[in-house]
């Protein structure tokens, strides 16, 4: 049986870390940061994990959070800012010293949902 990208990439508690440190480079970055200047982090930060962790093949874990539509269609993210979220995923998951053909599967799946989040 083929390892699961969850597996791959470490299980829970990488993805965790994944996405602190997402979010803490989000929060700096002028051009991201006012999408979340009112948000409840620690929901927003469980809300990802659980939804990475599903995205990554993990059967243990369902994402029962708001639909992906409702949850973005208000904040008018261009492509240029989902290019930016991209671009710390991609630097992140370097720096946790990924192979380079897991976080290129990781881009192209975060990618793969893009229609849903830029509405701009």
């Amino acid at each position: 049986m083929d390892q699961s990208m969850f597996e791959l990439f470490g299980g829970d508690g990488q993805i965790s870390d994944l996405i602190d440190q997402f979010y803490y480079k989000v929060l700096f970055d002028q051009s991201l940061r006012g999408m979340f200047l009112k948000a409840d982090m620690t929901r927003v930060r469980l809300q990802q994990k659980t939804f990475f962790a599903q995205m990554f093949g993990c059967v243990h874990t369902k994402y029962t959070g708001k639909d992906l539509v409702e949850v973005h269609k208000n904040l008018s993210i261009t492509d240029q800012q989902f290019d930016r979220f991209l671009h710390h995923l991609k630097c992140i998951l370097a720096d946790m010293n990924k192979p380079q053909e897991l976080i290129d599967q990781i881009l192209k799946k975060v990618d793969s949902h893009r229609h849903v989040i830029v509405f701009k």
